[in-house]
């Protein structure tokens, strides 16, 4: 005999009692005995019992409480400053991902590489509950929710040696200092914290080698910054191997200049980032405009929306990317520039910032980026 579960009545209020109490006691048990496998066990067979049931159907908050680990993209991707799909292209980290030190257990759950940046989702489980002070000061502003973590770090590139004696690169130490990496995502209980965190391969030391199709990735966190300090050495250690999506980027060449000698050489398009390549030509410094600063530029995406841009950088995601414009304005005094800084960032003038940026521009580049090379 066929049983349909959909068809089964399930008391969802009383069940969902049941299974808060159950998995209260399962944390329980887990603080006395300080074993996390007593969670995980707890978790699966909860999960196996409610799929019986079918009641993942008819209470969807239920559904949420699935195992996290190879499933983090998926759910803080869009809280990135460079949002996308990750979940589709990227791979579980298959070894050396979990480390523990200190009662926090830090797990790298899956990782993408393209030929610009490392893509790593991860998850931090503390014994003791995050303090709410935390919370509140790394909560993320702007058009991005959720929260961050700086994690303070040490890395090492196999490709960062002499090709020809592989030597592995030895811990910087403090004759040079990593750029903490930004980590970034939401709290799923008091305990447990998920986010990802972007690598780039053009910041300095990185920055100068070339990046090859696979290499091994180490990663060393020493610290986690405004959650704890210790007044003794911890830190969680990982190493993977790391293979790049060799899927070409689409590049739009441009080779336009403004009068004051700024040229933007090319678009360069991933499905995460948009890259524009600017450069100088003094050979195109029209009279007047000798001082470089003499103009400043904004981009507007084909719908005439404020392109926010970090120095060159930003996502493509929520712009419409048929075509960008890059308007070049004069701002020979302070309160010129300020005047239209008001403009451009104030949201009831945003309708009439192309008209606008049309008046005032001394130079404009239109850039079709459906002419993909």
């Amino acid at each position: 005999m066929q049983i349909k579960f959909d068809d089964i009545s399930v008391p969802t209020e009383k069940l969902e009692q049941v299974v808060n109490q159950n998995m209260y006691d399962i944390k329980r048990e887990y603080k006395k005995k300080k074993h996390w496998n007593y969670v995980m066990k707890g978790t699966a067979a909860a999960a196996v019992s409610l799929a019986a049931v079918g009641v993942f159907a008819s209470n969807p908050a239920l559904a949420a409480k699935l195992p996290l680990i190879g499933h983090i993209f998926e759910r803080v991707q869009d809280e990135q400053m460079y949002p996308g799909n990750f979940n589709e292209v990227a791979k579980p980290v298959a070894e050396g991902n979990v480390s523990e030190s200190d009662g926090i257990k830090m797990t790298l759950s899956e990782i993408y590489s393209d030929s610009r940046a490392l893509y790593v989702s991860a998850m931090i489980e503390s014994e003791e509950p995050f303090p709410e002070e935390v919370k509140e000061s790394n909560m993320l502003n702007g058009d991005n929710i959720g929260y961050r973590m700086y994690l303070d770090i040490e890395q090492e590139f196999d490709f960062m040696t002499p090709p020809d004696t592989y030597e592995p690169m030895q811990w910087p130490g403090e004759e040079f200092e990593w750029t903490p990496l930004d980590l970034r995502g939401e709290y799923v209980d008091e305990h447990t914290y998920v986010g990802a965190i972007r690598i780039s391969f053009s910041e300095y030391p990185i920055a100068g080698f070339d990046i090859p199709d696979t290499f091994h990735w180490k990663l060393k966190v020493n610290n986690i910054d405004n959650m704890f300090t210790y007044s003794k050495p911890v830190s969680w250690e990982f190493e993977t191997d790391v293979t790049i999506d060799k899927t070409e980027p689409a590049v739009i060449e441009v080779n336009d200049s403004a009068p004051n000698g700024m040229t933007i050489n090319s678009v360069t398009m991933t499905p995460y980032e948009v890259f524009v390549d600017t450069g100088y030509d003094e050979n195109k410094v029209m009279p007047g405009y000798e001082k470089y600063d003499s103009l400043q530029c904004v981009m507007l995406d084909a719908a005439g929306k404020r392109i926010e841009d970090k120095v060159g950088f930003f996502s493509p995601a929520g712009y419409a990317l048929s075509k960008i414009t890059i308007y070049f304005y004069p701002a020979q005094t302070e309160e010129i520039y300020m005047e239209t800084q008001e403009k451009l960032h104030d949201e009831s003038f945003k309708d009439q910032l192309a008209d606008y940026l049309e008046e005032i521009a001394v130079h404009k580049t239109e850039i079709d980026l459906t002419k993909q090379q």
